[in-house]
């Protein structure tokens, strides 16, 4: 038995359990990995596979939806998930600017999670609130007008 999945027994329990409890529909894989992303916070190998042999489906089927959909990530992130939207009304006022600083304060790149699992940073499309740009968005929270000297005090709320 794979180390991860023995660390995570309870994990799969409470998988299995939706899994039993859903009802075989063309959302089934969809609604699963949703699920099953809220339950381990990402998407391991190891949770594709199970998926697929619960639902009977090819593993390369499951791995292509988790592949296509930007949503399902499959390598762990940080309690605080930062992304600079990188939109066309953002990307004009200067989001390169603050994820440099991000980058800089936080000691990562962009698509990158710092050791301590602390911090998740990604840049990405339109977060679609355009009236006041650039925006950061943490954890769902959103940051308009962001400033270069506003993010010290956005990395601060994280520590509180």
């Amino acid at each position: 038995m794979c180390d991860f999945i023995s660390q995570n027994k309870e994990l799969f329990n409470a998988l299995d359990i939706f899994i039993n409890s859903i009802h075989d529909n063309e959302k089934t894989l969809m609604n699963t990995l949703h699920h099953a992303q809220s339950i381990f916070g990402y998407l391991p190998k190891d949770v594709q596979t199970h998926i697929a042999d619960k639902l009977n489906l090819p593993f390369s089927d499951v791995e292509s939806v988790v592949n296509f959909y930007s949503y399902f990530v499959t390598e762990p992130k940080g309690k605080y998930k930062i992304k600079i939207c990188f939109g066309s009304a953002c990307s004009n006022d200067n989001s390169s600017s603050i994820i440099h600083e991000f980058e800089k304060l936080i000691g990562i790149k962009s698509g990158e999670t710092t050791k301590d699992m602390k911090f998740s940073l990604e840049s990405g499309g339109c977060v679609g609130v355009c009236r006041k740009t650039p925006i950061v968005t943490v954890n769902g929270r959103v940051y308009e007008s962001v400033t270069v000297e506003d993010i010290p005090s956005i990395l601060e709320n994280c520590n509180k």
